[in-house]
Formats: C-alpha cells, sequence, structure tokens
C-alpha cells in the first residue's frame, strides 16, 4: 500500500514537473523574438514578431534611446503579452486619425476604407475620404491639436493614430486612458525623406499587411534610386531658394533636412547644403537677400501669383528668381478650402516629389513629364 502511495505521489509530482516545465517552455518560446522588420531608412520605430504577437516599438525622437511607445499586436484579447505596453487586437477594424500624412499610407495597403474619423475634412484633398464625409459616414473628430474627445469616445474606433509631439497632450492623455488605443505615428521626424515613406511598414503592421508594404516601398526606393542616377553627371547645379519669409523670419531646411537631402538628390546648389542640422534654419528677410538674393530657381513658395508674392512684401520681388519669373509652389494638387496633397501623398511618394524638382531644375531630362505637385507662379 505504501509503495502504491509513494508511486501515485511520485507520479503527480512528476506530472506537476512537467506541466511547469511545458509553461516555461511556452513562456520562453513566447518571449523570444522570431524575427524583426529589416527598415532600412527609418529610425523611429522597431517591429519584433513573437510567437503568439508582434511587438511595435516606437522610438522618442526627443530624447535619444528612450521608448515612447511600446504595442503588443495580438489577434485575439486572450494572448498573453508583457504588462510594459499597450495591447492592441489587429487587424484594426476602423479608425480615426488625425494626421492628413498618413492617409496615403493607408490608402497604398487597401485599408482606406477603415477611416471612419478624421481631423479638419476642409482641409482634406482625398476625394475618397471627402466624399465619404460629405454623405456623413466620417466623422469629424476636431483639429489635430484639440480633439474633440467625446466624438471621438461615441464613434469607438478600434484605435485613433495621432503625430505624437514633445509636449504633453491633455487630450491625447484622457483617450490613453479610456479603452480607445492611441497609435502614435512620428514619421515627420524623420531627417530622411525615404525614412518618412518606410513608415508605411509601421502602418501596416497593424493590418497584418507588411509583405504588401515591404514590396511597394522597394518599388518607391528602386525609382528613388533611378531618378538620383539621373542627375549624377550634371555639371550645371541651378542655385536654389526654399520656402519664404513668415512674420519677418524666414525658415530654410537644413542641409540635414529631408527637404535638404531631397535638394542634394535632385541636383542642385543650395546654400546651406552643407548645413549639418536637421532642422529649420532661421533667417530674417534682410540676410536672406544678402545671401540668397542671386538664386536661380525659388521653390516652396505659399502663394499662387507673383502678384501674391508683391501683396505679401514687395521686397521679395528683388529676388533674381522673381525677376525671371522662376518661382514655385507645392500648390497643384489643392481644393478651394484649403486640401493639399503635397501634405497628403508625398510623404509616402518621395519619389514623385523627387521627380518633380529635378523637372523644375533640369526640364531637359523629363520634356514630356508633367510635375505633379509643382506649379510655377503666374
Amino acid at each position: 500500500m505504501r509503495l502504491f502511495i509513494k508511486l501515485f505521489f511520485f507520479s503527480i509530482l512528476g506530472s506537476f514537473l512537467i506541466s511547469c516545465n511545458n509553461k516555461e517552455e511556452q513562456k520562453n518560446n513566447c518571449s523570444q523574438i522570431i524575427s524583426s522588420a529589416n527598415l532600412s531608412y527609418a529610425k523611429g520605430f522597431a517591429i519584433d514578431y513573437y510567437k503568439n504577437y508582434k511587438c511595435v516599438l516606437v522610438y522618442n525622437p526627443w530624447r535619444k534611446g528612450e521608448i515612447l511607445e511600446r504595442y503588443y499586436l495580438v489577434s485575439n484579447k486572450n494572448i498573453i503579452t508583457p504588462s510594459n505596453g499597450h495591447k492592441i487586437i489587429i487587424p484594426l477594424k476602423t479608425i480615426a486619425v488625425n494626421s492628413c500624412s498618413h492617409f496615403e499610407f493607408l490608402n497604398l495597403i487597401g485599408e482606406l476604407d477603415k477611416v471612419v474619423g478624421i481631423s479638419s475634412p476642409e482641409r482634406v484633398y482625398n476625394k475618397y475620404l471627402l466624399d465619404k464625409y460629405k454623405v456623413g459616414n466620417l466623422v469629424n473628430i476636431g483639429d489635430a491639436f484639440s480633439m474633440n474627445i467625446e466624438k471621438i469616445m461615441m464613434l469607438k474606433p478600434s484605435a485613433i493614430m495621432i503625430s505624437g509631439y514633445n509636449q504633453t497632450d491633455e487630450s491625447t492623455n484622457r483617450l490613453k486612458s479610456s479603452n480607445i488605443s492611441v497609435i502614435t505615428n512620428n514619421e515627420w521626424t524623420e531627417t530622411n525623406i525615404l525614412g518618412r515613406a518606410e513608415w508605411i511598414k509601421f502602418v501596416a503592421a497593424f493590418y497584418n499587411r507588411e509583405q504588401l508594404a515591404d514590396s511597394i516601398f522597394h518599388n518607391v526606393v528602386t525609382h528613388y534610386e533611378k531618378l538620383k542616377d539621373s542627375v549624377t553627371h550634371i555639371t550645371k547645379k541651378p542655385s536654389i531658394l526654399s520656402g519664404m519669409s513668415f512674420k519677418g523670419t524666414w525658415y530654410l531646411p537644413g542641409g540635414r533636412s529631408f527637404m535638404g537631402k531631397l535638394y542634394a538628390d535632385a541636383g542642385s546648389d543650395y546654400y546651406f547644403a552643407n548645413d549639418t542640422t536637421s532642422e529649420s534654419l532661421p533667417i530674417s528677410l534682410e540676410i536672406a537677400l544678402k545671401k540668397l538674393r542671386y538664386c536661380e530657381i525659388w521653390l516652396g513658395t505659399n502663394v499662387k501669383t507673383m502678384k501674391e508674392l508683391e501683396v505679401l512684401d514687395s521686397r521679395l520681388l528683388l529676388f533674381e528668381a522673381a525677376k525671371s519669373h522662376r518661382v514655385y509652389n507645392y500648390n497643384k494638387r489643392t481644393t478651394p478650402s484649403g486640401g493639399n496633397d503635397f501634405w497628403e501623398t508625398a510623404v509616402a511618394r518621395p519619389d514623385i516629389l523627387l521627380k518633380d524638382v529635378i523637372k523644375v531644375l533640369h526640364p531637359e531630362l523629363f520634356p514630356d513629364y508633367e510635375t505633379f505637385y509643382i506649379d510655377q507662379l503666374k
């Protein structure tokens, strides 16, 4: 009898130990990275794949080495994930978006129809979203910097995608304390223009569309590099002026900013090309006239006609580019209420933007090409 009891005891103990070992093994398997997303240009996020979930990290662009957000993407709520992040069930069924720069990522991966809320529809260019809003199938969630939290909570989207900023946002904090998942998309902080476009992989992870996103991004990079190579033999690089004066200050892209690099890739002579910062460089109109007066081409004004430029400040006509009428804006695709496709699709299609700039700088390279975003002031 004692022998039987001992055998029974050791049998139960063995089963218990095996069970514990299996659970431990399962835990170890779940906490081991199987693979990671291949990112070539983007620095602001990472995606790691585990057995039962994905871990999406958003790095803090204002505090080097810090993780700003950590998302665990699961197929159902019962999947166990670490407690140091936000669990999100994917694929997302509905989403609210407070930045127009994220629309094209969703469009390219075929998920634009999941959008149920947007900020400031009067400033939206995308026709599909505008039509959806006009018939009442899309909710205005308020200004991006002052969202209508009550509307968002009533809407109950699977998630809301926002642009992050280096400041405390009370509306975002309120959303995070609710049951609505807040996804921070910081594509705008990338200093490489292809790095911004690579955030399509970030968006795709929430829809299990990674393979499609990889293919789309690969094609964008291939086209971009081909265009970049087309100007390598150019010896005459036109000098360019960028942007314009705003309330007495002229903000020009730093040499290491994504626009500064775009100008270099397009074969231009940009005054601040050797600048080592990625931030905007503020100078006065007087300094701009002194240093940049004789630039041949002027890109990125925010007016549509030369008359508007003169009304804004008659001194702007002193620039050589204005005298020769070689002044351009990015307003070719706009709506009467203020929507501009440049702010929506160019972030995902820098190859098209590069071709536009090359066309302005070196029209002989693409004689039959008509610019997509850029328009010349009349």
